[in-house]
């Protein structure tokens, strides 16, 4: 009995250390949030060229393997040489992938952009006929002319503090976006080091797992790496399966109904179908926007398009090219994107479905063995 209460309080006094550890801990963290926020922004921006590497690596590595298991498994070639051609592969596939979408893309963008200049010129155009249609003694054209000379100087004034306020802004912006285009062809390299070394990675950091940490917690964590890529892989493949179908599909009906601007359109739907639920949504904005500049009409018949577009992606196309594979209710599916898309903006909406899938999943499981160590029925709670 005396042995059993003193086993007892050895646990209990380990349990309230580690308790007080983690508090201590947490309080920390809390305390020094926002350095350690910035901190960790800069450690983001300098590792950015190895996150795009890794990134591309990801969902390049479905191409790779397919040409080494499929395209070349009977084929007398070392396994060297396989993965060397299946680099090139995909490397070529990204390449021709880029290369397709710009040459497609910057055409029809400049037509658009010169056709909706046209458009605006041409409703200053109606403004001006309809300003100088009104009678010259109208007290209302009086308080127009009385307002502009009046106040005319000072719009001027705010309006070149504006731009003066947001330039540096700007140039940042565009100084932004140079870097992140010099970090993803920096990144296209580490990629294509990465595939070629891919399992000496794996090794190493298995070696690394079972070396410091104990058997138990290294199996777990390799049982976790391998559903996280299962999952991951399963939804940005499908995803992009989904969405390319939807492009096409929204292209021909654009085609179809006779509306403007059906290749920008439809590629923007197409790009903003990767984010789960609120990606058609989010494409319609600035298309009917395009659209409501060239003709109003075609704007509300898109909106109504879009909508019956979303109703079949969400309730035919999509359950049956993704299945039940994230396993997740749509509660969480809903409460995924808007935190993920809240902490990392559009990235965070994409891959926030399947990482939050892979939390449930091992939560899941773990209230399912805890339930039944203590040997109840989840049916009768």
């Amino acid at each position: 009995m005396k042995y059993r209460l003193k086993e007892e309080t050895t646990e209990l006094t380990k349990a309230l250390t580690i308790a007080g550890i983690i508090i201590v801990i947490v309080c920390f963290l809390l305390s020094r949030f926002n350095e350690i926020m910035v901190w960790i922004g800069k450690f983001i921006n300098v590792s950015m060229p190895f996150i795009f590497g890794m990134a591309i690596a990801f969902l390049l590595t479905p191409i790779v393997v397919y040409v080494e298991s499929k395209l070349l498994t009977k084929s007398k070639i070392k396994d060297s040489m396989k993965r060397i051609i299946g680099v090139v592969c995909a490397v070529l596939f990204l390449i021709l992938l880029i290369g397709g979408i710009l040459a497609l893309l910057i055409p029809q963008l400049y037509v658009s952009v010169m056709t909706l200049s046209g458009a605006m010129g041409q409703y200053i155009d109606e403004a001006q006929k309809f300003i100088s249609n009104l009678s010259i003694n109208s007290t209302f054209y009086e308080k127009i002319l009385e307002y502009l000379f009046a106040y005319g100087e000072q719009i001027v004034n705010v309006t070149i503090e504006g731009m003066q306020q947001y330039l540096p802004q700007i140039l940042n912006y565009s100084w932004g976006f140079v870097i992140r285009i010099l970090n993803f062809f920096v990144g296209v390299f580490i990629a294509v080091y990465i595939l070629l070394s891919k399992e000496r990675f794996g090794l190493q950091f298995k070696k690394l797992l079972f070396a410091v940490f104990p058997l138990n917690f290294a199996n777990r964590t390799i049982k976790l790496s391998r559903l996280t890529t299962h999952m991951l892989n399963s939804f940005v493949v499908g995803k992009f399966i989904d969405s390319v179908i939807i492009g096409i599909i929204c292209f021909v009906g654009m085609l179809i109904f006779k509306m403007p601007y059906a290749v920008l359109i439809s590629f923007i739907v197409g790009v903003t179908n990767m984010i789960p639920v609120f990606g058609p949504f989010i494409g319609a904005i600035p298309g009917i926007f395009i659209l409501l500049m060239a003709n109003p009409i075609s704007a509300v018949w898109f909106a109504l398009w879009i909508l019956a577009l979303q109703q079949f992606d969400g309730n035919i196309l999509g359950p049956y090219i993704l299945g039940d594979s994230l396993g997740l209710p749509s509660l969480w599916i809903m409460f995924s994107i808007i935190v993920g898309g809240g902490f990392f903006g559009v990235v965070g909406m994409f891959l926030g479905v399947p990482l939050f899938s892979v939390i449930y999943i091992v939560i899941k499981e773990f209230v399912e063995n805890r339930l039944k160590k203590k040997e109840l029925e989840v049916e009768k709670l």
